[in-house]
């Protein structure tokens, strides 16, 4: 099963306008219904009564991606990327990781088939199948 983590970085942002856009992002992902989508957990502020706190700006995908859920995510993600005019784009896995910056207009549809192609390079099916 693949588990990747995707960030965007809107440097020139608030964290409260950052959280709403990982909101967004997240509720779009899901409804996609085809693979795990989570946020991610973190260190809260020094002082916090509580030491976990939700990281803004990144969330965990995780399932088996079929090249049709590797593509519809890709696009969400690059759609979402865009619309936010996010500066910094990250994918991460083992590791592994694949930063876009500064990205045009015609860069987009490279970026999808360049996400959509690291998701599938876990699936030990070859993308057979989805995981709901």
């Amino acid at each position: 099963m693949a588990r990747w983590l995707v960030g965007f970085d809107l440097s020139e942002d608030t964290p409260e306008r950052l959280e709403n856009l990982t909101q967004r992002l997240l509720a779009e992902l899901r409804e996609l219904g085809a693979v795990r989508v989570d946020r991610v957990r973190g260190q809260g502020p020094d002082g916090a009564k509580s030491g976990a706190a939700l990281a803004i700006g990144q969330l965990v995908l995780s399932g088996i991606f079929s090249a049709a859920t590797a593509t519809a995510c890709a696009k969400v993600l690059v759609a979402r990327f865009d619309q936010a005019k996010a500066r910094r784009v990250s994918i991460e896995r083992d590791g592994e990781k694949a930063e876009f910056d500064g990205l045009t207009a015609k860069d987009q549809h490279l970026l999808v088939e360049a996400i959509a192609a690291k998701l599938l390079d876990e699936d030990p099916d070859g993308g057979a199948s989805d995981q709901r």
